[in-house]
C-alpha cells in the first residue's frame, strides 16, 4: 500500500447512507432526510436536493422500487423500498473496511452507526479488519519517514502516524464498550 493510495481522498458515497436507512422499511424522501439528519447529522451532511438525486439514481439501478402514496390535498408522495440487491450492495457496503485514513473520519463511523441502529452482526470483524488496515498504513509510513530527508514532510508522516494510532486505539476502545 503506497503512500499514494492511502492519501485518503475519497468521495462518501451518500447512495449508501439511503439504502442503510432504509434498510429499516419503507420510507419517502422527506422522512429520510429527517432520518438522515437526526441519525447522521453529526457524521455525514448530505442535503436534501442530493438525496433526491441519489434515490432517483438508485431506483434507476434497480437497487431501489418505489410506490406513489396518495396524500389529500397534496401531490403523491414516492415511498422507496429496498429490492434484494439494495440489501445485498449494503450489507456489502457496511462490511467492508475503508481503504484510507480521512474515510475513517466519515464513512467507517457512518457503517458503526448503521451496525449501532440496525442492530447488525459482526461489527467486531469490520473493527478487526479497519486495525489491521490502519496499522498497515501505520508501519509504511513509519518506514516512509525515515526515508525522507525534508523536516515537513517528516512532521506531515509524525501526523498522519498518530492520527492512525489514535483510530486505532479508539477503535479498541469503542470494541470493549460494545454489549
Amino acid at each position: 500500500m503506497g503512500s499514494k493510495k492511502s492519501s485518503g481522498f475519497a468521495s462518501y458515497p451518500i447512495r449508501y447512507l439511503a439504502l442503510g436507512l432504509l434498510m429499516r422499511g419503507p420510507g419517502h424522501g422527506y422522512q429520510l432526510d429527517q432520518d438522515l439528519e437526526d441519525d447522521f447529522g453529526l457524521i455525514w451532511k448530505a442535503g436534501q436536493t442530493k438525496l433526491y438525486v441519489t434515490l432517483s439514481a438508485l431506483e434507476e439501478e434497480g437497487l431501489l422500487a418505489s410506490e406513489l402514496e396518495p396524500q389529500e390535498n397534496r401531490p403523491d408522495r414516492k415511498v422507496y423500498s429496498l429490492t434484494e440487491q439494495g440489501r445485498r450492495a449494503f450489507r456489502e457496503w457496511v462490511s467492508r473496511p475503508v481503504p484510507s485514513l480521512r474515510a475513517t473520519r466519515v464513512e467507517l463511523i457512518a457503517k458503526l452507526r448503521f451496525y449501532d441502529l440496525l442492530e447488525l452482526p459482526g461489527i467486531r470483524e469490520l473493527i478487526a479488519a479497519q486495525q489491521e488496515i490502519l496499522r498497515a498504513m501505520t508501519s509504511e509510513w513509519e518506514k516512509e519517514q525515515i526515508e525522507i530527508e525534508d523536516p515537513f514532510l517528516q512532521e506531515v508522516y509524525e501526523f498522519r502516524i498518530q492520527q492512525a494510532e489514535f483510530i486505532t486505539d479508539w477503535l479498541e476502545e469503542f470494541q470493549s464498550n460494545l454489549q
